[in-house]
């Protein structure tokens, strides 16, 4: 089961960073709907009332080439005690300290609230690594653990069993998508929720009996079998997440739980 979905993840991989990936600016990609202020906003993302886990935001490469808009998204703490947020590796540029944007309660123009720190951007090929973070520039905007700044994250979910049902919440999607897990490996789960351009980065997690999510992963990718070539036009069937807790651990960063008013 593990060889067969994630190989065939990966023989879709073009139309998956797609599918459940990133929204470039306008102009980019004409297939894209038009931005409501092209001057101010290069793209249109979701007003929020926190950065947190679900909040659209927009990577400003550094090289002022253009940028990338993705999903925020758990958020966390490093060993120096700075807050930062989880996000796919692929939304930023090799070794550019890009900003950081996001719509903070519908004001324009966006909000700058951190660079994009460490990345991993490995490619779309079975193991290969996609993650990063954002380090936020202290506490000049709201910050929220909860995913949409609602549902509380109580922890890191790490024994994953095939048939869970998992949960993905993406800036495009907009809502809560569920389904469940196909393939489990060291360092990626599979499984059946639909994904759209711009969901990637965005709290792939487990809501427990109590009614509190856990902590699994970032969503990186999408894919449909029966139609490659899907682009952005129809949502992804399948996602794929980048476990967190070996970043955690690698990186050396604890999760951030909280309450789900908690505003910072």
């Amino acid at each position: 089961m593990h060889t067969s979905l994630l190989t065939l993840a990966t023989l879709f991989s073009a139309a998956a960073v797609v599918a459940a990936g990133c929204l470039l600016p306008r102009g980019a990609d004409p297939a894209q709907e038009p931005t409501p202020s092209p001057v101010l906003s290069p793209i249109a993302l979701p007003a929020a009332s926190a950065v947190g886990p679900g909040a659209g935001i927009y990577v400003e490469y550094a090289d002022g080439s253009g940028g990338m808009g993705c999903t925020a998204g758990f958020l966390v703490r490093t060993s120096t005690g700075q807050t930062g947020v989880l996000t796919a590796g692929h939304c930023n540029r090799a070794g550019q300290p890009s900003k950081v944007t996001m719509n903070l309660a519908g004001i324009l123009p966006y909000t700058t609230f951190g660079t994009f720190g460490p990345r991993v951007s490995e490619g779309v090929h079975r193991e290969q690594h996609d993650i990063g973070l954002i380090v936020l520039d202290g506490d000049n905007v709201p910050q929220t653990s909860a995913i949409a700044a609602s549902l509380r994250v109580s922890g890191v979910a790490t024994e994953l069993q095939i048939g869970q049902q998992l949960c993905k919440f993406g800036m495009s999607t907009s809502e809560a998508k569920c389904g469940q897990v196909l393939d489990v490996t060291d360092s990626k789960v599979v499984f059946l929720a639909t994904s759209r351009c711009g969901d990637s980065g965005g709290p792939v997690y487990l809501v427990q009996s109590d009614g509190t999510a856990s902590a699994v992963g970032i969503d990186i990718r999408g894919f449909t079998p029966n139609n490659p070539d899907v682009g952005c036009s129809t949502p992804a069937k399948f996602s794929v997440a980048e476990l967190v807790q070996p970043w955690l651990d690698k990186w050396n960063l604890t999760a951030v739980t909280g309450q789900p008013a908690e505003s910072r």
